[in-house]
């Protein structure tokens, strides 16, 4: 299946919803509408630097689209595909809308990562055939192209800037209602990415019912709907959908920031949300918690956030502990419980599927544990009974569209309070992925097996009614969301086994692991060993594998297990049984060899035993007194300088890592360590208000150990050292280079995640 039958009429296009607001029919009738209405209103803004700020309004963006749409329609044919590759910044948004006005597929894409072949973006192109790649001439002048591979080779790599062409030879494409708007591809197996096809009609209905979710009142007569702000990624679903094209839609204005910014500094979201007065804003459940663990007492001066109406949280479960640790440490800031907006959506559904009538106080139940995990039924529990967990509702199925719960073995609806098969119908539902007959039939044909009813969405998401609201309790898929990011076991699992060949092929399970004590799900992996394997080299392997995982996904290993030889769980046919082996780690089952956990630190045999040692002394006053000199450093004051940052990264890595003394090598890689691209940029983040100098984001991955990072530091600051002289947060530029703004992207972010932060896929909303 590649695009579906369409009917053109090649003109603009609007009708009048139940409410009187005047929806339009295509993105294209959409920006025409408000370009008309709104004129020089700022459309949106990035944010950069400390105080820096970069405006498209909506005359402005309309314009931007006809000239590269222009340029487009001489350079690639109607309905072609063409990625597009930015760093955070206004250049996405111009290419987003050029392609509509071009007739053409937007694919959006992460960054490639330094000195990586992007394996990932590879396969992307490959999928849907992708004809050219938009991106920006700083990323082409810093793009190794020889690390690419595949069709990525053989594209026209187009930069934004070169696109010059009069917006008045634009062409208006052939768009109706059911014409494919983009593709959003999930987050998915980096061999097998999956493009879901949304619909002009897909959108329109999904941004429809996020501004009735949201209870938004649109803009009118020329005045603004209000501000919202955002840092999650143009190429997940929510950062595009709910962070860019829904303040568009209603007459707002988006207001923009790098995932870096936030991750960074998460006070730097709630300090836009501030000083925008925004309206709208949100995110997964890690960013509310971030805010929670990261913000300092002085981050809290001038901070009003009493005109936050909506503060909306999805994309991975959410956890009724965070959202009141965040309600109580806010409100002295004017921020409100009854702003939350818990939701649910996945990118297969456009975005939204189930939330709110507008925003209220999050709606929390108490369910008897073992009933809900072992039974698959929501039993309620005593206030603080030993066998209780809270969970908390997503809200209803949205306006015109059905949303069920079904036993996805036999087909059928589940009673009240059952667990089963979150499954989906209505306007909103994508008509497939591109390029995959067989996988829609499954997927998006699903349909009730008492009536015939449907046809259905399967999300493969888990979750029960209770009282009318949808609560997620899991994944039927063995997909796992960690930080608000999808990551396929089978990929992590083959990264593992690729890593040494003590390591048995199709021998380990990857899964994720919850804790009351946490607030996200952590990352286990579980490995079986070649029995020849010297028992002496499990330390290092462990380290090995801790290295590949963290280099390969962005993702730090909470633990890794090494078992006996053929002692992993596993089917008849012979498949692994990862919930089988999740269940044995947790009751302390397996034939464990060897194991690392970031809480002990240290890998040891079983029966052993290290003794931690009390840590490193604390060098940052000797640091500051270099530094205070107000000259550049002579080289004799460079090395010990080099010195005494060593022991800071040391010191840090044992306190926030969690890694003792005794195993803290200065040329060992950070990634050993499992320091991942959230944690990378917290290390960053420190290091730049200690020495007072600019660092990448990538500066962990550019100087990969203790001992190379400390000496590029101290050539740094030592240039012109002075501990006093201000630090002006000089790495979000609007004109920064690509690679060193996109590490900071959460696909990962990654660049993501937070990092991650994010891509748009099943479960995620």
């Amino acid at each position: 299946m590649t695009e579906p039958e369409r009917t053109t009429s090649g003109g603009p296009g609007s009708r009048i919803g139940g409410d009187g607001w005047t929806v339009p029919i295509t993105l294209l009738d959409l920006l025409e509408a408000r370009a008309t209405e709104f004129g020089d209103h700022p459309a949106t803004q990035y944010l950069f630097g400390p105080d820096g700020q970069s405006t498209l309004t909506y005359r402005g963006l309309d314009a931007e689209a006809r000239a590269l749409a222009a340029a487009l329609q001489d350079r690639v044919r109607p309905h072609d595909r063409v990625l597009l590759v930015f760093p955070p910044g206004l250049e996405f948004v111009k290419a987003f809308f050029g392609c509509v006005y071009a007739g053409v597929l937007a694919v959006p894409a992460t960054h490639p990562k330094p000195r990586r072949s992007g394996p990932r973006m590879a396969a992307l192109a490959e999928d849907c055939q992708a004809s050219a790649v938009l991106t920006t001439s700083q990323t082409l002048s810093t793009l190794d192209h020889s690390r690419l591979s595949g069709r990525l080779q053989r594209l026209s790599w187009i930069a934004i800037e070169d696109l010059s062409t009069e917006a008045d030879l634009w062409q208006r494409p052939e768009l109706e209602s059911d014409s494919l708007a983009f593709l959003q591809y999930t987050s998915g197996s980096t061999s097998s990415p999956r493009g879901v096809m949304v619909t002009h009609a897909n959108l329109i209905h999904n941004l429809e019912i996020i501004r009735r979710g949201f209870d938004i009142t649109p803009g009118s007569n020329g005045q603004s709907a209000g501000v919202g702000v955002s840092w999650l990624p143009p190429y997940h679903d929510m950062g595009l959908i709910g962070g860019i094209l829904e303040p568009l839609y209603v007459g707002g204005c988006a207001v923009l920031m790098s995932p870096t910014s936030f991750l960074r500094e998460p006070v730097r979201w709630l300090r836009a949300i501030s000083r925008h007065r925004a309206l709208i804003s949100g995110g997964p459940n890690f960013a509310y918690d971030l805010c929670v663990r990261r913000m300092e007492p002085q981050d809290f001066n001038d901070l009003d956030l009493s005109h936050w109406r909506v503060a909306f949280c999805g994309a991975e479960p959410v956890r009724a502990e965070t959202l009141e640790r965040f309600a109580e440490k806010f409100r002295p800031c004017g921020f409100r419980k009854e702003a939350f907006y818990p939701c649910y959506g996945l990118a297969e559904a456009t975005l939204l599927a189930a939330g709110g009538a507008g925003p209220a106080a999050p709606k929390v139940i108490r369910v008897r544990r073992s009933k809900l995990l072992q039974e698959g039924e929501a039993v309620p529990a005593v206030d603080d009974a030993a066998d209780s967990c809270r969970v908390v509702s997503c809200g209803r199925g949205s306006d015109g569209q059905a949303l069920i719960v079904a036993d996805p073995d036999r087909s059928l609806p589940c009673t009240e309070g059952q667990v089963g098969e979150i499954w989906l119908r209505g306007p909103s539902v994508s008509p497939g992925y591109w390029s995959r007959p067989e996988e829609n039939s499954e997927t998006f044909e699903a349909r009730l097996a008492d009536s015939g009813g449907g046809p259905f969405l399967r999300t493969g998401d888990l979750g029960f009614i209770y009282g009318g609201d949808l609560f997620v309790t899991g994944r039927r898929k063995e997909l796992m969301i960690i930080r608000g990011r999808n990551y396929y076991p089978q990929d992590i699992e083959l990264t593992v086994q690729q890593t040494s060949s003590a390591l048995l092929p199709s021998s380990g399970a990857a899964f994720s692991v919850a804790n009351e004590a946490w607030d996200e799900e952590r990352l286990v992996v579980v490995q079986e060993v070649d029995r020849r394997h010297d028992k002496r080299e499990f330390d290092e392997l462990i380290r090995a594998i801790r290295r590949a995982v963290t280099e390969e996904h962005e993702i730090d290993v909470h633990e890794v297990v090494l078992i006996s030889q053929a002692s992993l769980s596993r089917t008849t046919s012979g498949k692994v049984q990862r919930n089988v082996c999740r269940e044995r780690y947790v009751k302390n089952e397996l034939k464990v060899l060897a194991r690392c956990a970031k809480s002990n630190g240290s890998p040891s045999t079983v029966g052993g035993s290290r003794k931690q040692k009390t840590g490193l002394p604390v060098p940052r006053e000797r640091v500051t007194d270099l530094l205070s000199t107000g000259r550049p450093l002579r080289e004799p004051e460079v090395d010990r300088l080099t010195d005494e940052i060593e022991k800071v990264l040391l010191r840090w890595l044992r306190e926030r890592v969690g890694i003792p003394a005794e195993e803290l090598d200065r040329d060992r890689a950070f990634a050993e360590y499992g320091v991942d691209s959230v944690t990378a940029v917290e290390l960053g983040c420190e290091l730049e208000r200690m020495l007072k100098v600019e660092l990448p984001s990538v500066v962990a991955w550019q100087y990969p150990t203790p001992a190379a990072m400390a000496r590029h530091l101290a050539l740094e600051a030592g240039r012109g050292a002075s501990a006093d002289r201000p630090h002006d947060e000089p790495f979000e530029q609007a004109s920064t280079s690509g690679f060193e703004q996109l590490l900071a992207e959460i696909e990962g972010l990654s660049e993501s995640e937070a990092a991650g932060v994010l891509e748009g896929g099943e479960g995620e909303g």
